[in-house]
């Protein structure tokens, strides 16, 4: 796959076979397309948000400290919105 604004035909062959291109992928749980588009990237922010609202019990219970409530945030609410950072469009 080529990343560009326009479509970039590619010859790519690999022990004389000619590799398939592709307009989009699945890495990491995001989906890199070939025009950069980033609408699943704007789908984990929603499971994140889903992930916390299950664990309302947690938020509004008086018997966990917030202290713990914290470590529950970044063990279990980071990981989801960040999975995949590291092929989000920056543009």
């Amino acid at each position: 796959m080529a990343i560009s604004k326009n479509h970039v035909d590619m010859d790519i062959t690999l022990n004389n076979e000619k590799l398939e291109q592709v307009s989009e992928c699945v890495y990491l749980g995001s989906q890199i397309s070939e025009d950069k588009k980033c609408d699943q990237d704007i789908k984990r922010s929603s499971l994140a948000s889903a992930v916390v609202g299950k664990l309302g019990r947690i938020w509004r219970s008086y018997n966990i400290s917030t202290k713990t409530k914290i470590k529950v945030y970044e063990s279990l609410v980071i990981p989801v919105l960040l999975y995949g950072s590291e092929c989000w469009n920056l543009e």
